[in-house]
């Protein structure tokens, strides 16, 4: 339905505009007049805190829309066209936390790296057909109007924004949503593996430019909690008018293009330009030419000191009264260390940082409030650190020694949690074994399964496999010779201090460590060789991302930086054609898993699976951990408005900010 802008009445270019049944003036300062999730008046959406436009219409409210002075000097030039025609005809309305917001600024933040996982600036800006609403429990439209289900769960069809554009104003249809599909996701010569992230083999069809039908082999349930939690760093479309030059099924010269352009093929030509993870493709040249529908483009190449993003023109976003979103000019964010990070919060310089803020940052943190103008929020739901020994490593004689149970429940029992707990997380946080969190199917008993501090019984169980003590007080492998755990990890996963008193309870009943830090990419290589004794790059679910990705719950555990199990996982997936056979008990979790992928959330039967998998994973010690229930630093500068009161749980699991809808964050 187009949106019913008034006749006659000239769109104010600057000022926000009122909502024009309730209010006519034409300020920004009435802007703040508007309806909000705290009072939202007429405009009630099906869905929380945001409405469709023929849903304003049907409440008697008509929008008349103004945009982002960035653009009106290329608007008044003619090299944009005016607000209007860049908005779809279905625009998305936003009701914003507080107020609608304020034109103009530049949100700061910062990260240690490129690609680092330690950045915000993502979730400021991302985009998917769906997304999680800041409940983190409700899916909730995004660039998708609606979507309808077969009745069997093995075909979804998504109602995309009529008008809608790319960055650079070409039409985003659904078209783009099958290229991804057909073209990327499908082609092998791409993508040999991808289909594994969708589970049961996706096809996608166009019904009409608006309407995309996605269907699977298999039911699948649990697809729009992927795409809008775990999945949503990933799009499920792509400017098919940008790519398609790069692929010899659209251009048969491609391979001899790309060979003009500097490229070996068009492999490699296209992979200059396409990244399925956003930040990926926002850390090259490459990236001012790919079309987005993101909040914000690349405005200028990035480089090892910063990146800088500039408001998308054809945003497809608009608050209630409606101004196209978002209220920034720019977002800013300048690579620092760790030290710096925290140096440049003391001193004002960030307006937002969670993502890599650490709790031993806490006391620091809070300490500089009132003279680096910032709040500290303090989220629940984080999890502390867990590790996995390698029982699938490459060296027989310590897959011998990782795949004996009782060497697993023996480093368990050695880990005095509660002094964990107060020496490194100031008492805030609880022992805890390592599971999903937040999930309905885990007990308390499970919490504590194997938690207890105790030397006596931890030295009783390694006595037992025959790891004798030797004259230094370190334990030998069970032929006699000498036994050392290498514990290469990434400050991305585990800080120093962690390893180190890790290490000493783990040298206190006889076992030696050599910690050593590495990168993450050199822990991620190290665990897909199968070479690493711990492995630690876990990313703990919660129940929506466990109904996204239950594989995130058997082994492999992670598709990045796997914890053991590779080998099991392709024997299984080939019927038994390569890798090697798994123990029962992983077998056994690959079955539920695969049924888990089929049955409704919620059911009798996934709550059975859900605790047969905890029981699995518990009694055979797969993940160890350490402190559960633990609280995340959130830095807000005193300048930024419209963020939440108090935040839920802020995980890369459920993208973190983007639940929280940062489009509609402005300073004042």
């Amino acid at each position: 339905m187009r949106s019913r802008l008034q006749k006659g009445r000239r769109s104010v270019a600057v000022l926000a505009t009122a909502l024009s049944l309730t209010w006519l003036g034409a300020n920004a300062a009435l802007a703040a007049a508007c309806p909000t999730v705290a009072d939202p008046g007429k405009l009630v959406g099906a869905f929380p805190q945001q409405a469709e436009i023929d849903e304003a219409a049907a409440a008697g409210i008509t929008l008349t829309y103004s945009d982002n002075p960035l653009f009106a000097a290329d608007v008044a030039a003619g090299k944009l066209p005016p607000v209007k025609d860049r908005l779809p005809e279905q625009p998305l309305i936003e009701l914003p936390y507080e107020a609608c917001g304020v034109y103009g600024g530049t949100l700061e933040g910062t990260s240690r790296a490129p690609t680092s996982g330690t950045s915000d600036i993502l979730s400021w800006r991302q985009t998917v057909l769906v997304r999680m609403s800041d409940d983190l429990k409700t899916v909730v439209p995004d660039v998708a109007r609606s979507w309808k289900w077969n009745d069997d769960y093995t075909a979804v069809t998504f109602e995309l924004r009529k008008g809608h554009k790319w960055s650079d104003g070409q039409p985003f249809t659904a078209d783009d949503v099958v290229f991804f599909f057909e073209d990327i996701i499908q082609n092998k010569d791409l993508s040999p593996n991808t289909t594994a992230e969708w589970g049961v083999n996706p096809h996608a069809k166009a019904i009409d430019p608006t309407h995309v039908q996605i269907s699977f082999d298999a039911p699948d349930p649990g697809l729009l909690t992927y795409m809008a939690t775990s999945g949503s760093y990933f799009s499920t479309f792509a400017p098919r008018h940008f790519f398609e030059k790069f692929m010899p099924k659209y251009n048969p010269n491609a391979d001899a293009d790309a060979k003009k352009a500097g490229f070996d093929d068009w492999k490699k030509w296209f992979a200059n330009y396409y990244q399925k993870w956003h930040d990926d493709g926002t850390v090259t040249a490459a990236a001012l030419e790919v079309p987005t529908l993101e909040a914000m483009v690349v405005e200028q190449v990035p480089d090892t000191q910063q990146r800088v993003f500039k408001a998308n023109p054809y945003y497809f976003k608009v608050d209630s009264s409606g101004q196209q979103l978002p209220y920034f000019e720019r977002t800013h964010e300048r690579f620092l260390t760790a030290d710096l990070q925290v140096l440049a919060i003391l001193n004002g310089e960030v307006d937002f940082k969670a993502q890599g803020n650490e709790l031993e940052n806490y006391p620091t943190l809070k300490d500089g409030e009132d003279k680096g103008h910032y709040k500290v929020q303090l989220p629940e739901g984080a999890i502390g650190t867990d590790f996995a020994f390698n029982i699938t490593h490459a060296d027989p004689k310590l897959r011998a020694v990782y795949s004996d149970l009782r060497f697993r429940q023996a480093v368990s029992m050695a880990i005095n949690r509660d002094e964990m707990n107060q020496v490194m997380y100031f008492g805030l946080g609880q022992p805890s074994q390592a599971l999903p969190a937040d999930t309905s199917f885990v007990t308390a008993a499970d919490e504590n399964y194997m938690i207890e501090y105790s030397p006596d019984k931890a030295n009783a169980l390694l006595d037992d496999m025959g790891m004798k003590k030797g004259a230094d007080g370190f334990r030998t492998f069970p032929d006699g010779s000498p036994f050392t755990i290498l514990w290469q990890y990434s400050s991305q996963f585990a800080g120093p201090e962690f390893v180190k008193l890790m290490s000493d309870y783990l040298k206190a009943v006889g076992l030696n460590v050599n910690a050593k830090e590495v990168t993450s990419e050199a822990t991620r290589d190290n665990s897909k060789a199968g070479i690493s004794d711990i492995n630690m790059e876990w990313d703990v679910p919660y129940e929506p991302t466990l109904v996204a990705n239950i594989d995130l719950y058997v082994p492999y555990y992670s598709d990045i930086s796997p914890l053991f199990g590779v080998k099991w996982k392709q024997w299984y997936n080939s019927n038994g054609k390569e890798g090697e056979e798994p123990p029962d008990w992983a077998r056994k979790m690959f079955d539920l898993a695969k049924e888990w992928k089929t049955v409704l959330p919620g059911s009798d039967r996934y709550m059975e699976i859900g605790r047969e998998l905890v029981k699995l994973n518990l009694e055979n010690m797969t993940i160890i951990g350490t402190i559960g229930a633990l609280p995340k630093p959130v830095v807000v500068t005193d300048k930024l408005h419209n963020i939440s009161a108090k935040l839920g749980t802020v995980h890369y699991n459920f993208g973190y900010m983007y639940p929280y809808r940062p489009d509609q964050w402005y300073k004042q």
